[in-house]
C-alpha cells in the first residue's frame, strides 16, 4: 500500500516566485530603487555642477577663455541695466602679466610678496585711468561659474557692476600645484574708468603711490552659490539646516535598528517608509551643493 501525504490546505507552493515577474517580484525589489534613484541623481548633480576631484583627470579648468569671461561680465551687467564692458588690451597685458605671476611665484593675494601693488601691473601696461578695480579667483571650472562666484561677494559684485568702468581686462594662468591645492587655473580681472582725453579736465593721475590696499580675506564659493548668482545668500544656511536635519532624523529613527540594516537589509528597507530614503537623496544633494566651486579675493 502506497499512502500519500496530503498537503496541509494552507500550504502553498513555493516555486517559481522569483522568476515569474507579477507583484511579488516588484514587491521584493522595489524598496531598493530609491537607493539606485540616490546614485542616479548624484552621478547627474555632479556632472552638472562640474564636479572634479582635486586628484582626478581634469587638471584646469577647460571651459574659461577671454572671450567667455568678457560675455559672462557683460550678461550680468546688461541684467542690471549696465552697459557693457569693452575689452582693453592694455588691461589684458596686465591682467594676464599679474595671473602669470600669481601662478610662477605661488601667491593668493592683490599684492606681490615684494609689496607691489596691482596698479602697478597697470601702470606698466600703458592704461591711463581715472580709476581701476581688480577681482581675483581660482578653482572655478568655467568663466560663468568665475564671473558668478564674484557675484556672490558685494566687493567683488560692485567691480563688475560699477557703472563708471568702461573698460575691462582678463588673465588666467595655470599652476600645477597652486596654493598646495593641486592643479588650478587662476583668473584676474581688472576693470577701468579711462583718462579722457578732454584738455583741463581735472583727473586723478595713475601713480604707485596710491594707500596700500587692505588686503580682503579668502571667500569660498559653494556649486549652489553658483547656481544663485548672489541673490540668495541665506540658502547655503538654509541647505545646512535641511541637511542637518536629515542627518538627525536618519541617526536617532535608525540607531536602534542597526542590526536590522547590517543582516537584515532587505526587510529594513521593506519595512521601512519611503521617508528614509528620500532625506538620503535630500542629503547627498545638499552634500553636493555645498561643495567647494572655487576662491574669490
Amino acid at each position: 500500500m502506497v499512502i500519500q501525504k496530503r498537503l496541509n490546505p494552507t500550504h502553498k507552493k513555493r516555486q517559481g516566485l522569483h522568476h515569474k515577474r507579477g507583484p511579488h517580484y516588484l514587491k521584493v525589489y522595489w524598496p531598493y530603487m530609491p537607493l539606485v534613484g540616490i546614485s542616479l541623481i548624484a552621478f547627474v548633480l555632479m556632472n552638472i555642477s562640474g564636479y572634479r576631484s582635486k586628484h582626478g583627470v581634469l587638471a584646469y579648468a577647460t571651459n574659461i577663455s577671454i572671450d567667455s569671461l568678457l560675455v559672462s561680465t557683460n550678461e550680468q551687467r546688461i541684467n542690471s541695466n549696465l552697459s557693457s564692458l569693452q575689452l582693453n588690451a592694455k588691461l589684458t597685458a596686465a591682467a594676464q602679466v599679474k595671473a602669470n605671476d600669481m601662478s610662477q611665484r605661488n601667491y593668493w593675494s592683490h599684492v606681490t610678496p615684494d609689496g607691489i601693488q596691482p596698479w602697478a601691473f597697470i601702470n606698466n601696461s600703458g592704461y591711463l585711468y581715472q580709476k581701476v578695480g581688480e577681482n581675483l579667483a581660482y578653482g572655478f571650472l568655467s568663466s560663468t561659474d568665475t564671473v558668478k562666484g564674484w557675484m556672490n561677494s558685494a566687493e567683488h559684485r560692485a567691480n563688475v557692476l560699477d557703472s563708471s568702468y568702461k573698460d575691462v581686462g582678463f588673465g588666467f594662468a595655470n599652476s600645477s600645484n597652486f596654493q598646495n591645492s593641486g592643479a588650478e587655473t587662476i583668473v584676474v580681472a581688472m576693470y577701468g574708468n579711462p583718462k579722457p582725453n578732454i584738455t583741463g579736465t581735472p583727473l586723478v593721475q595713475s601713480n604707485t603711490s596710491a594707500p596700500p590696499i587692505i588686503e580682503p580675506a579668502t571667500q569660498t564659493i559653494s556649486n549652489l552659490q553658483t547656481y544663485t548668482n548672489g541673490v540668495a545668500p541665506w540658502s547655503v544656511l538654509f541647505i545646512g539646516i535641511i541637511c542637518g536635519f536629515s542627518i538627525t532624523y536618519l541617526l536617532i529613527k535608525n540607531a536602534l535598528s542597526l542590526k536590522k540594516l547590517t543582516l537584515r537589509g532587505e526587510a529594513y528597507f521593506q519595512h521601512h517608509p519611503l521617508l528614509d530614503s528620500l532625506l538620503l537623496i535630500v542629503l547627498m544633494g545638499s552634500i553636493i551643493l555645498t561643495r567647494t566651486a572655487g576662491f574669490i579675493k
